[in-house]
């Protein structure tokens, strides 16, 4: 069963451990982190990240690998973003703290 995205308007795969409201959170957090990097990102940019590498099942794959197949998908798709582009190096950034939030969370990757 998929959940509904307020934010993207889409239907998120159900599946995996980050759902719901630690789903949210991760988002947030990573927003936060962002942030204080001094990326000024919308955060609905991050859970679209989130979301897209589950719709799209690569969220196991090596960060470089999803980074690479979202920026493409994201062109392919005409998704753009202010002030800073989204690109892979972006998409990177968010994987980086998506990862480090799981492992405060204890989730390997595998199982998020």
């Amino acid at each position: 069963m998929a959940e509904y995205s307020e934010t993207t308007r889409t239907k998120v795969p159900a599946t995996g451990r980050l759902q719901g409201a630690l789903f949210t959170e991760c988002a947030e957090w990573i927003w936060e982190q962002l942030q204080e990097d001094g990326f000024h990102i919308q955060g609905e940019l991050v859970e679209l990240i989130l979301e897209t590498e589950r719709e799209l099942g690569i969220h196991t794959r090596p960060l470089d690998a999803i980074a690479a197949a979202l920026a493409e998908e994201f062109e392919r798709r005409g998704v753009v973003a202010r002030p800073y582009g989204i690109d892979a190096r972006l998409i990177r950034l968010v994987l980086e703290w998506e990862d480090d939030f799981l492992g405060f969370a204890g989730i390997p990757r595998v199982e998020s």
